[in-house]
């Protein structure tokens, strides 16, 4: 039994998000753990814009503030958090920059977590494989993952 979960979610895939998030949300209650909800802003190529990644367009600017970034994209979470999170239910947030896995097996191991709830989607003919974040996670997570296929 968990005490405390973590779910990684990705802003520029909010349809899909939602429903990882349903999920953790789902089993925190059940085993009355701790919710904490991340996510990343992922290295980007030089010349690119963070804000562009975060609101999952694509565009293109040398100017970028990485703290102001990563903030945005917090409150980017809170948002979504509060949308999809029933009142009543604490959930904490956490904005992070980096190689995506990277930051979600640091997270999951500063904070202690018991499992993480991560999103996968469904393979395709040319895809038997989970995406290549999940993969890792589930490869090197020192806790139970739950991986949610959509």
């Amino acid at each position: 039994m968990a005490s405390k979960i973590l779910v990684p979610v990705d802003l520029g895939d909010t349809e899909t998000s939602a429903k990882v998030l349903a999920e953790g949300v789902e089993q925190a209650d059940r085993q009355k753990a701790a919710l904490t909800v991340m996510t990343v802003v992922p290295n980007m190529v030089t010349g690119i814009d963070y804000r562009y990644a975060i609101r999952g367009e694509m565009g293109g600017s040398e100017d970028y503030d990485l703290k102001k970034i990563v903030q945005n994209a917090l409150d980017h979470l809170n948002e979504f958090v509060a949308q999809n999170v029933a009142k009543g239910t604490k959930a904490d947030t956490i904005a992070r920059h980096g190689t995506v896995y990277e930051q979600i097996l640091d997270v999951a191991d500063e904070l202690g977590v018991d499992q993480i709830v991560i999103g996968a989607h469904r393979p395709q003919l040319s895809d038997y494989l989970l995406g290549p974040n999940t993969a890792r996670v589930v490869r090197h997570a020192k806790c139970s993952v739950n991986v949610v296929r959509l």
